[in-house]
């Protein structure tokens, strides 16, 4: 049986939130304060990202991110400017008796 939230498909109804409730009041202050204003769990991560608790190199990675995420903020993608082709004109200059390897020009008695 569904929730009352949500629809026949498993969707949440319009105007309905799958957390209603949000984030506890005072939850980062609680984490702030638990932490030392947050000082632990960047030690934590570092130690981590350090491979102080032989972690492989893909968790290491992680906490690099994690680390490099919070301390410079995440990266983006700025787009690519989009630039109009510039229009050209080129002449072919075809000379018969250049190239006679060139199937377009072969000689009348190949033809």
């Amino acid at each position: 049986m569904l929730p009352q939230n949500r629809d026949g498909t498993g969707r949440f109804l319009a105007g309905q939130s799958g957390n209603p409730g949000g984030r506890p009041v005072g939850f980062r202050s609680h984490i702030k304060d638990s932490t030392d204003e947050g000082s632990e769990l960047i030690e934590f991560v570092l130690s981590v990202f350090r491979g102080e608790h032989g972690e492989d190199i893909r968790q290491r990675m992680d906490a690099a991110t994690w680390l490099a995420d919070r301390g410079f903020g995440k990266p983006t993608v700025a787009p690519a400017p989009i630039m109009e082709p510039e229009l050209r004109t080129f002449t072919i200059d075809i000379d018969p008796n250049r190239n006679m390897n060139n199937p377009f020009n072969l000689p009348e008695d190949l033809l």
